[in-house]
């Protein structure tokens, strides 16, 4: 399962399908026609990987809502169902993990993240998909490690589904312009590493 883990403090359309499913589908191993296709490149924008949500007020701690912060994205790939017009598909399926941090400012327990997967092709968008996980804080904690639901994305499938995947997976949070402007000032470059698990 290949994974793009965080090294630092800075990248996963149209697409046939995104959907969003609770748990991992199993591969049949056992089906003769088995196969583990060439994923998509995954990439994280470096200023799309932290989140900071303030109360207007000021940018300083005690305004603090929220802070969500990308540690790693893991999935996989696997022969996708046909097309519209019977053309084989990969399937990607993918996860990202994340740290979410609860601040001063907060006024609910629960904080809405909202993420973006943008499709790419030859350094063109295909396609962009938002979408947003809620997550709930139990009473006294500030801090936890989440993950968010499984998303899955149809491709388009090379004639050899063993040559290299044409397509560029792009992740990261939706941000407003403040908030993307407040990452460009305030943080430092971040690189992500990919990994085969």
């Amino acid at each position: 399962m290949p994974a793009i883990r965080r090294l630092a403090s800075p990248l996963f359309a149209p697409a046939f399908a995104l959907v969003a499913l609770s748990s991992l589908a199993g591969c049949d191993e056992s089906n003769p026609s088995f196969f583990a296709p060439a994923c998509p490149t995954l990439d994280i924008p470096g200023s799309a990987a932290d989140q900071f949500v303030y109360d207007g007020k000021s940018a300083d701690i005690g305004s603090l809502v929220s802070h969500a912060q990308i540690a790693s994205l893991s999935g996989d790939c696997e022969r996708g169902p046909d097309g519209p017009h019977g053309h084989q598909t990969v399937r990607t399926r993918l996860s990202l993990a994340m740290n979410l941090t609860r601040g001063p400012a907060a006024t609910s327990s629960t904080i809405d993240v909202p993420y973006f997967i943008v499709i790419m092709r030859d350094g063109k968008i295909v396609d962009k998909k938002v979408f947003t996980d809620s997550f709930r804080f139990p009473a006294n904690v500030s801090t936890q490690s989440v993950r968010t639901n499984l998303r899955l994305i149809d491709l388009p499938a090379t004639d050899n589904m063993t040559q290299e995947n044409p397509y560029t997976l792009e992740i990261g949070y939706q941000l407003t312009h403040g908030e993307l402007g407040y990452n460009r000032e305030h943080l430092a470059p971040v690189s992500f590493h990919s990994h085969t698990q």
